[in-house]
């Protein structure tokens, strides 16, 4: 426990000043991190490639690693969706070069999960330092409520085969209290110019958050392991603390996106 405070207080040093200033020093944190990230995803499916062409498969990882890096890097979205349209080309190229397809497909899932989902965060951010804190905070509160709703009152299992110790009853503790949050969140900084769009937000959010968390466990118990990385003494890698904020900030983007169209 002691070590996971130290962490935790080290990295909100190191974060939040950039998260504050936004710009250039939130985009190099955000293209740091998502590189970071779609490598502990590479080396966590590494294990299942040991029989295959290391060659091909090197290749593969370089260009998940570049177009992942250039995805969040690219001055806009659109030249964002373009780079990755044309990374999975080549890797779906790649693909008829090597016996087990799975192993390049797996990479071919890593640039719009990890490269879209980092980018999100970045243009949650540009569009105000507000809305990312209500993205994050809505985010943390839904985690926590679920943790300590289940610990509580937890019966039910919400997924046994991927994650043990999630109930149903902490997921709609969770939901209960991420969407209050946001509600009044919300409401109080006139965050939103339409309703519509706070209330989808407010209800779609803590059900995502979860959902993203729960993806990021299938993915580690499919393939056995604890922690997607030791970066960060007890608390894991980059993917064990963005896995619930990933999906997260695609839905408030893509939410944001459709009110400047119909308004």
């Amino acid at each position: 426990m002691k070590e996971r405070i130290i962490t935790a207080i080290c990295l909100l040093v190191v974060v939040l000043p950039l998260i504050y200033f936004g710009s250039y020093w939130f985009i190099g944190l955000i293209v740091v991190a998502a590189s970071i990230a779609a490598w502990e995803m590479i080396a966590m499916h590494a294990k299942a490639e040991a029989d295959q062409d290391k060659k091909v498969l090197f290749e593969a990882k370089i260009i998940t690693l570049l177009g992942t890096f250039l995805m969040v890097f690219m001055p806009n979205i659109t030249h964002a969706l373009l780079l990755g349209a044309f990374s999975a080309m080549v890797l779906l190229i790649l693909s008829t070069c090597i016996k087990n397809q799975g192993d390049i497909k797996f990479h071919l899932l890593i640039i719009p999960y990890i490269g879209l989902s980092f980018r999100a965060l970045i243009e949650v951010r540009s569009h105000s330092l507000t809305l990312f804190f209500f993205l994050i905070a809505t985010v943390i509160l839904t985690d926590s409520a679920a943790y300590f709703t289940g610990r509580l009152f937890g019966k039910h299992k919400l997924a046994p085969t991927i994650s043990p110790k999630k109930t149903v009853e902490g997921a709609i503790g969770g939901w209960l209290i991420g969407c209050g949050f946001a509600i009044f969140f919300g409401l109080s900084q006139y965050l939103f110019a339409e309703r519509w769009m706070l209330i989808v937000l407010a209800v779609g959010l803590p059900i995502v958050s979860q959902i993203g968390d729960l993806i990021a466990s299938a993915f580690k118990r499919k393939y056995g392991i604890k922690d997607y990385g030791k970066l960060f003494p007890g608390h894991g890698g980059v993917m064990d603390r963005v896995d619930s904020q990933l999906l997260a900030a695609v839905l408030i983007y893509v939410i944001i996106q459709i009110g400047g169209v119909l308004s």
